[in-house]
């Protein structure tokens, strides 16, 4: 596919991952866009519940006279009627990187703002009555990449498997 082609289909968010201690690496090389994309463990994700109507992203371009700068936000909309309501609030205040995924199967990650994150995401709620909006922020040095996820589950199989080999002894 050319640089310059026509982009097929408009793909929605379908799901919002949350990671807590994870670590992204830069992917290197042109097919990678040039460190614009990232890749990470799939262990860390932790979902987190939206609905299609209740989520937004945006990725706008600053320019400045030191050079471009983009500012990424998600902003996520849930019922906080409910018990867990500040604790929850409070555990997605901690988050450390965002996965957005797509209905094209792609996935798009906020929080690595430089070749390694040096800030945190920016993470603040607004509520009333009925809802809490959360808004996830960052500025960064390049445009929102694409992110490639390490599937590690054959080697956790190897690792713990599920059935019993036949030449093992029990006591």
């Amino acid at each position: 596919m050319s640089i310059l082609s026509k982009v097929v289909g408009a793909p929605f968010i379908c799901k919002v991952y949350l990671d807590f201690n994870g670590f992204l690496t830069a992917l290197s090389g042109a097919e990678n866009q040039n460190f614009y994309n990232s890749k990470g463990n799939q262990y860390t994700w932790k979902p987190l519940h939206i609905g299609l109507k209740t989520v937004s992203f945006s990725d706008k371009e600053k320019t400045a006279s030191a050079g471009s700068s983009y500012e990424q936000q998600l902003k996520v909309t849930f019922a906080n009627t409910d018990s867990l309501r500040t604790d929850r609030i409070e555990k997605i205040k901690s988050t450390k990187f965002v996965r957005i995924e797509l209905s094209n199967g792609q996935s798009i990650v906020m929080g690595r703002n430089d070749y390694f994150q040096n800030k945190p995401l920016e993470v603040t709620y607004a509520s009333d009555e009925v809802k809490t909006t959360i808004t996830f922020k960052t500025v960064s040095i390049f445009p929102i990449g694409l992110l490639e996820i390490n599937d590690v589950s054959s080697f956790v199989d190897f690792l713990i498997p599920t059935i019993q080999p036949n030449n093992l002894i029990t006591i």
